[in-house]
């Protein structure tokens, strides 16, 4: 079996280094698959109307049986889905999660607890703290990860000061109980791998990327159950599910179709290209 890895070129001028290509590729060919790392920045297709061929870095690259998506480039994704190649995930599902509204609707279509939210491009401040009851809310560019370009609001000041004009914004309910700490659960297939708390001392985002910590957590039926509805809402294979605490149990904050693994194997013996892989040899 061959695939494909395909990563955004920067991946390669990130903090954390190469995002393990090695270890993919080992875990890969330790469950009999051949993998290439592919940078989506890099891969030419080209189609003459009889054949379609893939151009990597100057190298013709064979069809993939499968391709494991590390970056959000649709054009790429629904090319291959044409092509009848699985990929993994689907370019639906990685919209779904990618979009912060979108994912939020789907979520409350399929009855997963999230918390109240509003989709909103205009500058209205009044109405918005009026929606969340006079309280404190979190506002949130409607595409990003990481943690990036989320912010608590906490008066007219703090939101004229990160509005833009003609940006998509989410804005979420600031739950109080689970400043600076949440659960970010890994889903592959119908199982749920594992899970980490991740907490931050210094603000309300705990994002390990952004400098939160973290330490193991026992994987518990409560985190099982909506970790699964949420990933089978979105149609993710493999994703993150980002849990907030509340008083009562958990409700998902955000689903990363895109997930790092980084986290549990600091914390856990969990080894999630191994686990990839091994699904992949199973389920394709």
């Amino acid at each position: 079996m061959y695939g494909w890895m395909i990563y955004p070129k920067d991946t390669l001028n990130n903090k954390f280094g190469n995002n393990a290509f090695g270890w993919m590729k080992d875990s890969a060919s330790k469950n009999g698959i051949s993998v290439d790392i592919v940078f989506s920045d890099d891969l030419i297709i080209l189609n003459d109307n009889r054949k379609t061929g893939f151009i990597h870095k100057g190298k013709t690259l064979g069809f993939p049986d499968f391709v494991i998506m590390r970056d959000y480039n649709y054009t790429i994704s629904m090319q291959l889905e044409s092509l009848d190649i699985r990929v993994i995930n689907s370019t639906r599902s990685m919209f779904n999660s990618r979009n912060k509204a979108v994912t939020a609707r789907l979520l409350v279509k399929n009855n997963v607890s999230t918390p109240k939210f509003l989709y909103s491009k205009e500058k209205n401040y009044d109405f918005i703290h009026d929606y969340f009851d006079g309280k404190k809310f979190v506002m949130k560019e409607n595409e990003g990860s990481q943690g990036k370009g989320v912010y608590l609001i906490e008066n007219e000041e703090d939101y004229n000061k990160v509005y833009r004009m003609n940006q998509e914004y989410f804005y979420q309910e600031f739950i109080e109980f689970s400043r600076g700490m949440d659960i970010r659960s890994y889903v592959l297939g119908d199982k749920v791998l594992g899970c980490v708390k991740r907490v931050s001392d210094t603000g309300f985002k705990s994002n390990y990327s952004l400098g939160g910590s973290v330490e193991s957590y026992e994987l518990n039926e409560s985190i099982k159950e909506i970790s699964l509805k949420a990933a089978k809402a979105l149609g993710l294979d493999f994703c993150g599910i980002d849990l907030l605490f509340t008083r009562e149990s958990f409700t998902v904050c955000e689903v990363n179709g895109n997930a790092g693994f980084r986290t549990i194997t600091q914390v856990s013996d969990i080894d999630i290209p191994m686990e990839l892989f091994k699904w992949v040899k199973e389920n394709l």
